[in-house]
């Protein structure tokens, strides 16, 4: 992401989610938008997002689990804002994705019992719940330089809730067969 943000506006207009372009084929654009930001403030506070996410997962789940998790979660949000949300014409950065990988790594381990992983869940569902409801803060456009989309979020935790699920019933059957 921080290659990326350092390649500057070319960068941005390549790779950001454009709904006319992706409805033109290009579909890369439903992976790649999650991967440039509007600027470094927004990419620097989704890398911290990350980092804290990665955390709290405290090794967990393998890489190629969190590469799996990451590119299905960006792949689900970009084709919710096709499908869902035709007004949205353009979005890039990790936040929808983001929101689906706290709920990833978090949800598991609450189903577990874990208190403090509860905790963290619902101050995730809080703080998504918050935003869903109108008027919006004009703070947080100012310092990431754009409209932030909502949805996305809303998207990204409803597609970690179903990977949750998914995993949860791949998990049952594989221990059922064994």
């Amino acid at each position: 992401m921080l290659a990326l943000q350092a390649g500057g506006e070319p960068v941005y207009e390549a790779l950001r989610y454009e709904r006319a372009r992706v409805l033109d084929g290009q579909s890369w654009r439903l992976l790649s938008a999650h991967a440039v930001h509007l600027g470094w403030a927004h990419c620097l506070m989704n890398a911290g997002g990350l980092a804290l996410c990665a955390a709290l997962a405290a090794g967990t789940r393998s890489w190629r689990a969190w590469t799996a998790a990451i590119v299905a979660l960006a792949l689900g949000v970009g084709a919710l804002l096709v499908v869902a949300s035709p007004g949205a014409t353009n979005y890039a950065g990790l936040s929808g994705v983001l929101y689906g990988l706290f709920i990833w790594v978090l949800a598991p381990r609450a189903w577990q019992g874990d208190r403090w992983a509860w905790i963290g869940l619902a101050v995730v569902v809080a703080r998504l719940g918050w935003q869903l409801i109108p008027p919006h803060s004009d703070a947080q456009p100012s310092w990431i330089g754009g409209e932030v989309m909502v949805e996305a979020h809303l998207y990204g935790a409803l597609c970690a809730l179903l990977l949750c699920l998914l995993q949860a019933a791949w998990s049952r059957l594989r221990q059922a067969r064994a």
